[in-house]
């Protein structure tokens, strides 16, 4: 892929000479993958927040034919991903896939080898832009660390409901006000989901509101924890009252043990973890004078 005149083009391989696609011109012969071709009719507006009106994010959009994707050329230079990010949107009444992308190469490249589900596409990244900040039409899952790399799973489609960031917390802890049966995700923090590839993200049990069809989380983001810890978030821990840290641990370790600010009074009792393996399960506290955060 490269640029004319300041827009992206794409450059097909096919059984004819190179084609060039821009501008919604194309030449005679169709690579076996597809094509894509630049569509101003593509709605690419976007809401930078969740629920507020979507608006010109200053992205690019195209059409596509079988399976080609916009993005699909990146690559590396000197070991640092080069490549467009791109949303898929869907089709159109032409049957054709829609893609709104971002108007410049990046320092993310689409990943085909990381193993996203559904309509998500993996994109690696080095540094500390995510793909959704670099497209707001995206919405990214907490990256991976790979090495020197983040791996991120992300999609243009439509989402769930989920939840929304509160300031209702305090100074350490992150509140969310969530749907009923919805837990906070990583992705919610918007503007600051950065910090979500650095820190691990525990919640407690839910608070309901006073309509109750919202519900508060008090949520902590501790460093990454110690090699070899066997304890795990579990917002759903019988008895385990509102605000209050439920954890399954599968080893010997006790929630305190694996992350030093949580006071554990309670001794554990077998059970069932939300995931449906037996552990030994935990009601804790948070004690805010021992907060990693910074």
């Amino acid at each position: 892929m490269f640029k004319l005149n300041n827009i992206p083009f794409l450059v097909v391989l096919g059984a004819a000479p190179l084609t060039l696609i821009g501008g919604g011109c194309a030449g005679d012969a169709a690579a076996p993958n597809g094509v894509c071709v630049l569509d101003a009719a593509v709605d690419c507006t976007a809401a930078p927040i969740a629920g507020t009106t979507p608006q010109d994010a200053g992205l690019i959009g195209y059409s596509c034919t079988g399976k080609a994707r916009p993005d699909e050329a990146a690559h590396y230079s000197e070991e640092v991903p080069q490549g467009y990010v791109c949303a898929d949107r869907g089709a159109n009444a032409d049957g054709k896939q829609t893609y709104c992308c971002s108007p410049h190469v990046t320092t993310c490249a689409l990943d085909p080898a990381i193993p996203c589900v559904g309509t998500e596409a993996g994109f690696q990244c080095r540094g500390s832009s995510r793909p959704d900040a670099l497209n707001a039409a995206l919405n990214c899952e907490n990256g991976l660390r790979d090495g020197d790399y983040i791996d991120y799973c992300c999609t243009g489609q439509a989402q769930p409901p989920h939840c929304t960031v509160a300031g209702n917390c305090g100074e350490v802890l992150q509140g969310f006000n969530c749907p009923a049966g919805v837990t906070p995700k990583n992705e919610d923090l918007g503007a600051n989901e950065s910090r979500a590839d650095y820190y691990r993200f525990f919640c407690p049990v839910p608070t309901p509101t006073p309509s109750g069809k919202v519900f508060q989380y008090c949520c902590y983001m501790p460093l990454p924890p110690m090699e070899g810890y066997s304890c795990y978030q579990d917002t759903a821990v019988p008895g385990c009252a509102a605000g209050r840290f439920g954890f399954a641990c599968y080893g010997f370790d006790k929630p305190n043990e694996d992350y030093p600010p949580m006071n554990c009074p309670d001794p554990g009792f077998s059970g069932t973890s939300a995931e449906g393996y037996p552990a030994t399960l935990y009601c804790c506290d948070f004690r805010k004078d021992l907060s990693p955060n910074p």
